[in-house]
């Protein structure tokens, strides 16, 4: 099963190699079934990716956490 937020970076970067050098990585080919949450949030930081963290994505407790789940504006 492919991440969602994989095919929005392929959308976005237009291919694998890319997102690689976008975040200066050699490989992304692991992000088909899982892209790491440091790059997940990074997405959502950048206004400019449509992406939208989801910390239950990650299996995070959400109620442990204080996040500002809004997506930063441009």
């Amino acid at each position: 099963m492919y991440s969602n937020l994989y095919e929005i970076l392929i959308n976005y970067f237009g291919n694998e190699a890319s997102i690689a050098r976008a975040f200066d990585l050699r490989r992304v080919v692991h992000f088909k079934s899982n892209v790491p949450e440091h790059i997940a949030l990074l997405c959502h930081l950048d206004p400019s990716i449509p992406y939208t963290y989801d910390p239950n994505h990650y299996s995070r407790d959400v109620q442990g956490l204080s996040l500002n789940l809004e997506k930063p504006t441009s």
